[in-house]
């Protein structure tokens, strides 16, 4: 039977989070020491659940400033995220996290603007205001939506797909010309695979021994289940090698974003034809110093649609590869720069994200043949399931515990998907 949920509550800002305090950061951040802040107003940002590592408020401060313009008056639209500190969700998610965010914002995302802007390369991040561990664990950002930055779902074609993958690229880029210049990335490690940290087995194991169960009442797919436990068994190992950046064999690191998806993505949109014309992402609290085949799989599997993966996966890998060449020559890199076939083997060789091989139809493409990997089968059986979700009907404590019940997994367009796919991943071997 499924299980009756409750609504989900909207988040509230702390206490702290008021005109004094943001009086004193605006007046930092405007170098206006007179500023006097008018009136706050806060509005959690997302549906209630949607953000489990940070929570999220849109604020609109009215601001009084010395400057002789407009009287001195200013309205500061802004986004703030905090780290929580109690509860089920602080209990339950890595606090390492916010802590790699806090990093990234407070020194190495302007190492990577700087060297990038000085060379015509830019990469448009929000303007960070604010950075501090105390009173609580908190960014505060500039808030992208007035100047028409919106969120967006799988991307659906080739050509709008070139914004995202151009960041990509030179996000990667500046990274590893910064580490050849005296610049450490290495902190950058996660060690949740090596510990087996609690998280993982949220989001994975939990949502595989669901898949599983669920697969033993799929009419047909009874045979499957073996061949699927026996795959994922040692998943820990598997995923501790490729994050690692000293792992035997490992041709080069470069910075990886780590966590791309649609919530993690901002985009400007063509007035005319609706298109996608420019991109950004969001939200580095997952960065890592590895093989660049981490956010590439996530391009391919999480980031564009399943037709242009399918039509596409090459051209995007191409395309990807040029910019991350060129942006390195255009900073002046004068060291070795990794060519395709030592980006190909990165990506065959970090097997249990991408094995490359030919498989079955994808989902929505009819004769279009593509590259299935382990990737595709990580996504769809633990993550893919959460699209036929509605999260704002899950409290958020619930969600970060796991016990989500198979509310996706019941979803009769999520098994037409994957009683389509599983023959495919079974018979061709991808399993084992």
């Amino acid at each position: 039977m499924t299980e009756v949920v409750t609504e989900a509550k909207p988040a509230t800002p702390p206490e702290w989070l008021n005109s004094a305090f943001m009086e004193t950061v605006l007046r930092k951040s405007e170098g206006d020491k007179g500023l006097q802040v008018v009136s706050i107003e806060s509005t959690p940002v997302g549906k209630p659940g949607e953000y489990l590592a940070s929570q999220l408020f849109r604020l609109t401060v009215q601001c009084q400033g010395t400057a002789k313009q407009d009287g001195g008056k200013s309205t500061k639209k802004l986004v703030v995220k905090i780290q929580p500190d109690k509860g089920v969700l602080a209990d339950t998610m890595d606090s390492s996290l916010f802590k790699t965010e806090l990093k990234m914002y407070g020194e190495f995302l302007p190492k990577l603007e700087r060297v990038l802007a000085e060379n015509e390369r830019s990469l448009p991040l929000p303007k960070c205001v604010h950075v501090s561990a105390v009173p609580q664990p908190i960014i505060i950002l500039e808030d992208l939506a007035p100047a028409g930055w919106k969120g967006h779902d799988l991307i659906e074609s080739f050509e709008e797909a070139k914004p995202i993958t151009t960041a990509i690229a030179r996000f990667h880029a500046a990274s590893f010309y910064l580490s050849k210049n005296k610049t450490d990335f290495e902190s950058f490690q996660t060690d949740l695979f090596e510990k087996k940290h609690p998280v993982l087995e949220w989001m994975f194991g939990n949502n595989l021994k669901a898949f599983n169960e669920a697969l033993r009442t799929w009419h047909g797919c009874e045979r499957f289940v073996e061949p699927f436990e026996r795959a994922f068994a040692d998943y820990c190992d598997r995923l501790h090698n490729i994050y690692s950046c000293k792992t035997t064999g490992r041709l080069y690191n470069v910075l990886n974003h780590g966590d791309f998806h649609a919530k993690n993505l901002l985009h400007q949109f063509n007035d005319e034809s609706g298109g996608i014309v420019e991109s950004r992402f969001l939200d580095f609290q997952a960065c890592c110093w590895s093989t660049p085949a981490i956010d590439l799989y996530y391009l391919l599997n999480n980031i564009v649609h399943y037709k242009v993966k399918a039509a596409h996966k090459d051209d995007l890998i191409a395309f990807y590869h040029a910019e991350f060449t060129a942006t390195l020559k255009a900073i002046g890199f004068l060291g070795y720069i990794p060519t395709m076939l030592d980006l190909q083997i990165e990506l065959l060789r970090n097997g249990f994200l991408g094995k490359w091989r030919r498989t079955v139809q994808l989902y929505q493409c009819r004769s279009a043949n593509s590259d299935i990997s382990l990737a595709d089968i990580l996504h769809y059986t633990c993550f893919l399931q959460f699209r036929f979700i509605d999260f704002s009907k899950i409290p958020p404590e619930k969600l970060a515990t796991g016990q989500v019940g198979n509310l996706g997994l019941e979803n009769e367009e999520y098994q037409t998907l994957m009683k389509s796919l599983i023959p495919g991943y079974v018979y061709k071997g991808l399993l084992e």
